[in-house]
């Protein structure tokens, strides 16, 4: 039965300190051996400070030994590891000890390549501009770029997900969540379609020419231009039954009579009623339908990119950085033998910033805490920053759902003042989940905490952008 304690712990709560005096209690108790520590953390840094930390306090206790022996602990990330454990137990599992790591660059060609060559996401890629990707000129980026880099998008978050990203039944559950968060389509197409069609010929036909050239204000000429230019362009689709859900959002927000700007007789309640025909956007059953169709093929196609690419690795004998963790999670829920061999190698189990794991992440690190004689699980969901890479708190919040924790109440890093103000907007945000941080410094002499009000008006010197406001009160 594993000793297992899980502790959410704020920022300046101590964190680490508390892993410190966690270990060095377990070894001075016998309960550990220093060798038979293993350490995750999500960077090089903090498994290094982790380390230096440990091995101070049992130099500290005289226990020179003990600290010596720290130097064979499994101290490292996630993916050293993963790869640690990969090279070790090869054999066992049917791989080689002696694969290849290859570079960003390396993976990223594969990865290309495997996209380039698969036939259902080249018949994808000729139709580009129905699916909403454009080219940039500011950035000089292209349609194919803007719906490589989604596509590569796509395949990352798949492969957090370890094994289940690969499951056929993806691209269903994929359909499934965007039928539920877009609702019930209203209305038939050619019938919302012929709507919009009549709304805007009435109001070209009232109005034949842009109110750009009458208006005063520079704001106002831009904006009757556009709603011009998209008044026309609607006309035309809609004539020959093409569809461009962009053009029908931009009619949503046309520019009526305002101050200074005002518009000729008749021409607001024209333009009202092709705002209310185009309104029926966000219930159309077309983009629903166009939205299916596409995630289901970026799904479809990243699945068989992805099997492409391992086939790739395969024969060349190469893993690359998720492959550290991903492979090793693989390993332990498929050799029960290997996981054993580990355990009988550790005494125990400690993993920091618990809440910025991925699905993949989050079950290897898991089928070792729950086997271990004792864990101690670190994090804090509100710290949590990794969502970009996968990363997904809801992990954490389950977890710390399940079963007892012990969070940590102190803050060794903030005045006072500052933390008076934490506490009380922290039950604001987080209701029950917030636990109150008790300040452990002596108040400051200086302001501790300070509003910033930031100019309306864009000034010359600021460019008008909120960070220049914010630089030069802090340097002033």
């Amino acid at each position: 039965m594993t000793e297992l304690s899980i502790v959410p712990a704020g920022a300046g709560a101590g964190k680490t300190h508390h892993i410190q005096e966690t270990l060095t209690q377990w070894v001075r108790d016998g309960k550990v051996r220093p060798e038979k520590i293993l350490a995750v953390t999500f960077t090089e840094a903090a498994a290094g400070e982790l380390r230096q930390r440990i091995r101070g306090a049992l130099i500290a206790d005289s226990n020179l030994a003990a600290a010596l022996a720290v130097e064979r602990a499994y101290v490292s990330t996630i993916h050293g590891l993963g790869r640690r454990l990969l090279i070790e137990h090869a054999f066992a599992s049917g791989s080689s000890p002696q694969q290849r790591l290859i570079a960003e660059d390396e993976q990223d060609l594969l990865i290309r390549r495997s996209i380039e060559e698969n036939p259902a996401l080249s018949e994808l890629s000729r139709n580009l501009a129905a699916l909403g990707y454009q080219g940039s000129f500011s950035s000089d980026e292209t349609a194919e770029d803007s719906f490589r880099k989604k596509l590569l998008g796509v395949i990352a978050l798949l492969r957090t997900l370890g094994p289940r990203g690969s499951d056929p039944a993806m691209a269903n559950f994929v359909e499934t969540s965007i039928r539920t968060g877009y609702g019930a389509p209203i209305g038939k197409p050619e019938t919302l379609a012929a709507a919009l069609k009549k709304a805007v010929d009435s109001l070209l036909q009232a109005f034949p020419r842009s109110l750009a050239d009458e208006a005063v204000s520079a704001a106002a000429k831009t904006a009757f231009r556009e709603n011009f230019r998209a008044l026309k362009q609607a006309q035309q689709l809609l004539a020959s039954s093409g569809k461009d859900w962009r053009l029908w959002q931009k009619l949503r927000g046309l520019r009526l009579s305002m101050r200074g700007s005002p518009t000729p007789d008749g021409y607001d309640d024209l333009a009202t009623a092709v705002m209310l025909a185009a309104d029926n956007l966000v219930s159309h059953p077309g983009p629903l339908e166009d939205a299916v169709s596409h995630a289901r093929a970026l799904v479809e196609g990243a699945q068989s990119a992805m099997t492409d690419y391992e086939t790739r690795k395969r024969e060349l004998g190469v893993i690359d950085f998720s492959d550290m963790v991903t492979n090793a999670a693989q390993i332990l829920d498929e050799k029960p033998a290997v996981l054993g061999a580990i355990m009988e190698e550790v005494d125990c189990v400690i993993v920091d910033e618990f809440q910025d794991t991925n699905p993949i992440q989050f079950t290897f690190l898991w089928a070792l805490a729950r086997k271990a004689k004792r864990a101690l699980i670190v994090g804090d969901t509100k710290q949590a920053i990794m969502g970009f890479q996968g990363a997904d708190p809801r992990l954490t919040v389950a977890l710390t759902q399940q079963f007892e924790t012990s969070p940590l109440d102190r803050n060794w890093r903030s005045d006072p003042r500052i933390m008076d103000f934490v506490n009380a907007l922290g039950p604001c945000l987080f209701g029950e989940d917030y636990t109150a941080l008790a300040a452990q410094n002596a108040s400051g002499h200086d302001t501790a905490l300070e509003v910033i009000e930031l100019a309306s008006k864009r000034g010359a010197r600021s460019g008008g952008k909120p960070q220049h406001f914010i630089a030069d009160r802090l340097l002033s």
